[in-house]
């Protein structure tokens, strides 16, 4: 079942005088990416649409492309099974809550995909995870022959960007593989990440991703994220 977790701040009541103020801080609620019908049988699905958000995909069935946001419940941890006939899986056991999460690809051939902000809503945090794909491109390359292994100084990055219409705004910037200067990062653990900096002011979010590893035809690296629990709070917006 489709499900939107709500978590209040405390109140925080502050002396002043005789009396007390109330500081009621903004509600913060996170979805989930629970899906109706969600079972063992059932694998994904392009799309996903709340009462707040609506996470755009396209598809071309005559050519057999794709690109944006699938609503997904393959898990699969095993590395061999890095390919693209299990592009849909996220590399883990279980998603971040619950048992559905949503897949992104970015096509970087066809125009990016947009988290498109129905209501006055803000995004605040998004807990990301490779996809057993690309953990496996990025990790082993004998399992995907057009991709390297990562080195020393590669990585690859999610980019959210707000944007006001045809305008770009605030960007943020997530390394979800980090390389760079001896680290060794690898998002297989949910991580979380902050989109504060977004700011409040826009009507959708751009989501493209950046790898190192590229050739002649853009990038080696397959270009998919796995999100879960995104998190956002209500404001006033001035568009």
């Amino acid at each position: 079942m489709k499900k939107i977790a709500f978590f209040i701040a405390m109140l925080a009541f502050v002396g002043c005088g005789e009396g007390w103020v109330e500081d009621a801080r903004p509600k913060v609620f996170v979805e989930s990416f629970e899906k109706e019908g969600v079972d063992e049988n059932y694998a994904y699905s392009y799309g996903y649409e709340t009462e707040q958000f609506e996470f755009e995909y396209f598809q071309n069935t005559e050519f057999g492309y794709w690109g944006g946001f699938v609503h997904s419940a393959v898990k699969d941890n095993d590395a061999k099974n890095g390919l693209y006939e299990n592009q849909y899986a996220v590399y883990n056991d279980n998603a971040a809550s619950g048992d559905g999460f949503l897949l992104y690809y970015y096509d970087s051939y066809n125009e990016p995909c947009d988290i498109v902000v129905k209501k006055n809503y803000a995004l605040v945090s998004v807990r990301l995870n490779l996809s057993t794909y690309t953990y496996a491109s990025i990790t082993d390359e004998d399992i995907n022959s057009f991709a390297r292994a990562f080195a020393d100084g590669d990585y690859l990055k999610v980019v959210f960007t707000a944007m006001l219409g045809d305008n770009e705004g605030n960007k943020v910037e997530c390394y979800v593989a980090d390389f760079r200067d001896g680290k060794s990062l690898t998002a297989t653990e949910w991580n979380t990440y902050d989109l504060t900096a977004l700011g409040d002011n826009y009507d959708s979010v751009r989501v493209t991703i950046e790898t190192t590893d590229t050739g002649e035809w853009g990038a080696n690296t397959p270009l998919y994220i796995c999100m879960d629990d995104l998190s956002f709070m209500e404001v006033k917006k001035s568009l």
